[in-house]
């Protein structure tokens, strides 16, 4: 199950002062002599998200799946073709963590929690949702699913993308979103997109309003969707990200059918 989120941001002070205006989020300086210094996000007190400075030129969120032994998970991974690009260590408080670039060429982490550590979900101002947006579909569907025993089940989009929902048992999990070819270039690289909820009576109109006065910018404006009423952003530093209403739920599409990847 996805267990933590991490913003690898290229200005941690700009993406704070955004995050803390759109949601309310709070901030804890983590020190740690072996993962260095991070920040953890905080909503009414309770974790949400770490902050960390990006030693790249991009900032990105990435998501974290729970494991029980990281080792033998990310030796697993690599055995079905992924790659490890930040080894496992350990942050104290949170867990041992390791950081791996998926056969979808999309990265994701995998982190073994330390006994009793929180990780707020579902709530306004945290983690909702999350899908893998890739042009190797099937190749996502088979690695996960050997690797986390994940079931699937696919469904058409407006004709113009599928769409793979990832289950545990009768728990959906996460989804894949097949990117659309004729949106894709030189410059589109496969992504997970991390939705954060949306208090109903902000709505995600007005919450997107507030982003703009923050300094993030509009990627997909907002639309209806099966899973709550959506909008994709950037945050300042650049990070995308998407809100979302769940009490505007209905039968509609994905981000995929409207966001062009290239950018």
């Amino acid at each position: 199950m996805p267990c933590w989120i991490e913003l690898i941001t290229t200005d941690a002070e700009r993406a704070c002062e955004f995050y803390a205006g759109l949601f309310g989020w709070e901030y804890r300086l983590h020190r740690d002599p072996e993962a260095g210094e991070h920040l953890i996000a905080l909503h009414d007190g309770f974790p949400v998200a770490s902050i960390r400075a990006a030693s790249g030129e991009h900032s990105v969120w990435r998501l974290y799946l729970a494991t029980g032994d990281s080792a033998a998970t990310a030796e697993e991974a690599t055995r079905l073709g992924a790659a490890i690009t930040v080894p496992r260590n350990h942050v104290s408080g949170l867990g041992t963590k390791v950081v791996l670039m998926g056969p979808s060429d999309a990265e994701f982490g995998l982190l073994e929690p330390e006994e009793g550590w929180q990780f707020d979900v579902g709530l306004p101002g945290t983690l909702m949702w999350a899908e893998l947006v890739t042009i190797k579909a099937q190749t996502a569907d088979v690695f996960f699913q050997e690797l986390f025993g994940y079931d699937h089940e696919q469904f058409g989009t407006e004709g113009r993308s599928d769409y793979s929902v990832w289950y545990l048992g009768e728990e959906s999990v996460l989804a894949r979103v097949s990117m659309i070819r004729e949106f894709i270039s030189a410059h589109t690289r496969p992504h997970w997109l991390l939705y954060l909820g949306v208090d109903r009576a902000r709505g995600t109109d007005e919450v997107v309003r507030e982003a703009i006065g923050l300094g993030g910018r509009v990627r997909v404006d907002p639309y209806d969707s099966s899973i709550g009423r959506v909008a994709v952003l950037r945050d300042p530093t650049g990070a995308r990200f998407a809100v979302v209403d769940p009490s505007q739920a209905g039968n509609f599409g994905t981000a995929a059918n409207f966001d062009p990847y290239d950018d």
